[in-house]
């Protein structure tokens, strides 16, 4: 390193480009929104995702000051990593498939960062790692516990960009500044780890495998979505038929609640997405036969599968495409006077969740 700053600071093994970027600030003495400021002039950064690239001209001039290049700072971004598991184009996306969504407010943000105690308390300056902001983890892969991804004090979400200078480290709640270190230790023994294992595998070799079939990691994480879209529907009650496969397949119902706000999957805390993970692991495992005979057990249709995700995964798509047809047509949800039929209570808790959410966010 050839550091214009009077403390060089080389990112750790893994680490968040956002978190290194909140800890340089820290080693020299000041806060992060500071030194952003200092760095790149009349630019807001940490009203936006920063993880998730930030173009060649800033990173240039960050590597300038830093003494580190500019590829670094770009292997440290969540962009190459999720550009090999989407057909989508990222840039027109607000919220990145399988990456958890910060969901921010200028610089206030409900979420998005997870943390793991025992990582954070053997650090010898505690950082972030990349892999805390993807939505399949929900577990420390070294110590084998559930991540938190709120302050253990005052339940805060974790932003580590909005502490000060006198902070020293990141390992503090920037809300009530106890330390994050102290947080309760709960041993993860879900089969949701062993997804996160699986998916984390696929991730490094670019394939995975449904059953004997060798697919590619686009695909094995296309057929995880359409999984946990279908459980999502089972779990609000929206789909009989399914309910009867996920049963034969090993997963209980009962277990997968309905998350209570609704929200997509990388907009969900952990608690909730861990039974989730659970139960495509579960699907995952029975492999296509067993899926096959499920369904057909179930007399399912391939209406059943209609809706659900569009286009049906590669590696099912024979399966449903030999199921009847059963197509019908929609009836419109009004009563017999024409009125318009009242939302379920459902529904209506669901809306009153996200407006707690939204109320949250403007505090």
């Amino acid at each position: 390193m050839n550091s214009g700053w009077a403390v060089p600071v080389p990112l750790q093994q893994n680490e968040l480009f956002s978190s290194w970027l909140a800890r340089a600030a820290l080693a020299q003495g000041c806060d992060p929104l500071v030194l952003t400021g200092e760095v790149w002039p009349r630019w807001r950064a940490w009203v936006r995702d920063l993880d998730r690239g930030v173009s060649e001209e800033r990173l240039f001039a960050l590597a300038k000051v830093s003494g580190i290049p500019t590829k670094v700072f770009e292997a440290a971004s969540l962009r190459p990593m999720v550009g090999g598991i989407t057909t989508e184009s990222l840039d027109n996306l607000a919220v990145w498939p399988w990456v958890l969504a910060l969901g921010y407010k200028n610089r206030k943000r409900l979420g998005g960062l997870q943390y793991c105690p025992a990582c954070l308390a053997i650090d010898q300056r505690p950082y972030y790692r990349l892999q805390w902001r993807l939505a399949w983890h929900v577990s420390c892969s070294v110590h084998n516990t559930q991540l938190h991804d709120r302050c253990w004090n005052c339940s805060a979400s974790v932003q580590p960009h909005r502490l000060q200078a006198e902070d020293k480290h990141l390992a503090l709640c920037s809300s009530c500044r106890n330390d994050l270190r102290e947080a309760r230790f709960v041993v993860d023994s879900g089969s949701s780890f062993a997804f996160q294992q699986t998916a984390d595998e696929v991730i490094r070799k670019g394939y995975g495998y449904y059953g004997r079939q060798k697919v590619s990691s686009k695909e094995w994480f296309q057929l995880s979505r359409y999984f946990l879209l279908i459980l999502r529907r089972v779990a609000l009650g929206q789909a009989e038929g399914l309910e009867s496969v996920v049963k034969a397949l090993g997963v209980t119902p009962s277990a997968i609640a309905a998350p209570a706000t609704g929200l997509a999957f990388e907009l969900l805390p952990v608690e909730e997405r861990a039974p989730l993970l659970m139960g495509v692991w579960e699907l995952l495992d029975a492999g296509p036969g067993r899926f096959r005979e499920a369904a057909m057990q179930a007399s399912l249709t391939r209406a059943t599968f209609s809706g659900i995700y569009q286009p049906v995964p590669q590696s099912i798509a024979a399966l449903v495409e030999a199921l009847p047809d059963g197509s019908t047509l929609r009836v419109n949800a009004i009563q017999a006077n024409g009125e318009p039929r009242p939302r379920s209570r459902q529904a209506v808790m669901r809306m009153f969740a996200r407006l707690q959410r939204k109320m949250h966010r403007m505090t």
